[in-house]
């Protein structure tokens, strides 16, 4: 096998919705990261949802242009950018047995060049729901990482 063979695949992105329907129980959230990353010379913002067991959750990530707004109380949520992209989790849940959240920051400032900021909106029967701010819409890919489950959100920079 060549070096070319095992490099990673080439950094692909679009504004589309992005979805993966997963039934069974609601897998567990342990926590949220955040970095800027380079591949193939494309730079980009990328957000890690991480979980416990043994897979992440299904999706639906996508851009939105209606006010965001807390699942259940329909209360707005002020979230800083100029273009929203919701992350839908389900099944899945942010909270241990006892109720308690985690990851326990359910606001982070992020402050990378495209994403500014992330707001958990929904953990309320097997849906948990992100709203990322984001500088401009730009396209965003969707990878499922294992060894933990992580679900990694890239979006591009724009070039």
């Amino acid at each position: 096998a060549t070096a070319a063979q095992h490099a990673a695949p080439p950094f692909r992105a679009a504004t589309e919705a992005a979805q993966l329907r997963r039934a069974g129980r609601p897998a567990a959230m342990s926590g949220v990261r955040f970095s800027q990353e380079t591949q193939d010379g494309r730079r980009f913002d990328r957000i890690v949802f991480a979980f416990t067991g043994d897979s992440a959750a299904g999706y639906h990530v996508a851009y939105t242009d209606k006010p965001v707004r807390q699942c259940g109380s329909g209360q707005p949520v002020s979230v800083a950018g100029s273009a929203h992209l919701v992350v839908r989790l389900e099944p899945a849940q942010a909270h241990d047995e006892g109720g308690n959240p985690t990851p326990a920051n359910r606001a982070l400032t992020v402050r990378l060049p495209v994403v500014k900021d992330m707001k958990l909106t929904c953990d309320f029967e097997g849906q948990v729901e992100w709203v990322l701010g984001l500088a401009g819409k730009y396209p965003f890919r969707v990878t499922e990482l294992t060894g933990p489950p992580r679900l990694a959100i890239d979006v591009a920079h724009p070039e």
